[in-house]
C-alpha cells in the first residue's frame, strides 16, 4: 500500500458520503444539482483536483454527469449503494487491484486484436502522433484513439472505469518504447508480438 493510498480512500469514501448526505437532507432527484467542485472541496478539506478526479470516476459508474458550464446532476440514485461498496472495495484491497490491472490489460488486448488488419497506414500514423512528445496521457490518448476508430464505445466506456480507479491509488508507468513496439506490430499485424509485450510490465 503507497503512502497516499490511504487518503485517496478518504477523498472517494467522502465524496460518497457527502453526496448521500446532501441526496438525503434536500431530497435530490434525478436530474437536480450537486455541490459544485468548490464546495466539495471546502466541506471535505481536500483539494478540488482530488475531488474533481473522484468525481470522474462517479460519473463513469452512471451515478453523476456533468454539463459543461451548469454543473453536476444526480442521475441514477438507486446505484448508490452499490457505488459506495464498489469503490470502497476496490481501492482497499490489494488482489482486486490486481485483477483491474489483469482486466485493463484484458480489454486493451481485446481491442488491439480488434483493430489488427482493419488500420491503414495513416490511422497507424496516427496513433503515432500520440507518442510525439511522449508524455502521462500518451497511453490513453493512443487507446481512446484505438477504441473510437473500431467504433467500441462500450468497451471503451469499461476501459475508462478500470483506468480512472487505478490511476486513483497508483501512478501507472508506461515508456514510449512499449508503444513503438505496439504500433510497430500492428503495423505488421503481428499477434504474437503483442502478446509478448502484455507478458511483461508496462
Amino acid at each position: 500500500m503507497s503512502p497516499n493510498e490511504p487518503e485517496k480512500t478518504k477523498v472517494y469514501e467522502g465524496v460518497l458520503h457527502r453526496l448521500k448526505e446532501f441526496i438525503e437532507e434536500e431530497d435530490v432527484r434525478p436530474g437536480d444539482k450537486l455541490p459544485s467542485e468548490r464546495e466539495l472541496s471546502d466541506q471535505l478539506s481536500v483539494g478540488r483536483s482530488s475531488i474533481r478526479e473522484a468525481l470522474r470516476a462517479l460519473e463513469l459508474l452512471g451515478l453523476i454527469e456533468t454539463k459543461r458550464g451548469e454543473g453536476t446532476f444526480l442521475k441514477e440514485y438507486k446505484d448508490y449503494h452499490m457505488i459506495n461498496l464498489l469503490s470502497t472495495f476496490i481501492l482497499n484491497r490489494n488482489r482486486t487491484r490486481e485483477e483491474l490491472h489483469i482486466a485493463k490489460n484484458m480489454v486493451e488486448k481485446e481491442i488491439i486484436f480488434l483493430s489488427i488488419g482493419r488500420l491503414s497506414v495513416p490511422e497507424i500514423e496516427q496513433l503515432e502522433a500520440h507518442l510525439v512528445p511522449f508524455n502521462g496521457e500518451s497511453h490513453n490518448d493512443l487507446f481512446k484513439a484505438l477504441f473510437m476508430a473500431q467504433n467500441q464505445e462500450l468497451l471503451l466506456s469499461i476501459w475508462q472505469l478500470l483506468t480512472t480507479y487505478l490511476e486513483s491509488v497508483e501512478k501507472i508507468h508506461y515508456t514510449k518504447e512499449w508503444h513503438e513496439d505496439l504500433c510497430d506490430a500492428l503495423r505488421r499485424a503481428n499477434k504474437e508480438d503483442i502478446f509478448g509485450l502484455y507478458e511483461n510490465s508496462i
